[in-house]
């Protein structure tokens, strides 16, 4: 795989795109997980973080993301979980007619 990369202690990482080439999402998807959980975080609604922390490059321009093969595993099983819809997960956020429980 062309993004396959070694980085700290020899561990097999994934670079964002070879991730949602994975987990047949897009960037942008991917991107949209994780600015949701952020607002999860923000607003109280989760606790803690529920997606893997990917590893950053600090000292690179961007500062590029690599996820672990474990990570990985972790983001299928999450992909797998979220329920498809208006109403699903993210409903609250790509559906404008969705109103928060109150």
């Amino acid at each position: 795989m062309k993004g396959l990369v070694k980085y700290m202690s020899n561990e097999k990482t994934y670079r964002i795109n070879d991730v949602c080439k994975e987990l047949g999402i897009s960037v942008h998807t991917i991107q949209k997980w994780y600015q949701w959980e952020r607002y999860a975080l923000e607003d109280g609604s989760a606790k803690k973080h529920y997606l893997p922390q990917p590893q950053k490059l600090m000292d690179q321009r961007g500062k590029p993301k690599f996820w672990t093969e474990a990570q990985l595993k972790e983001l299928k099983k999450y992909k797998d979980s979220i329920v498809v819809g208006r109403y699903g997960k993210y409903g609250k956020y790509s559906n404008p007619l969705h109103k928060e429980d109150k």
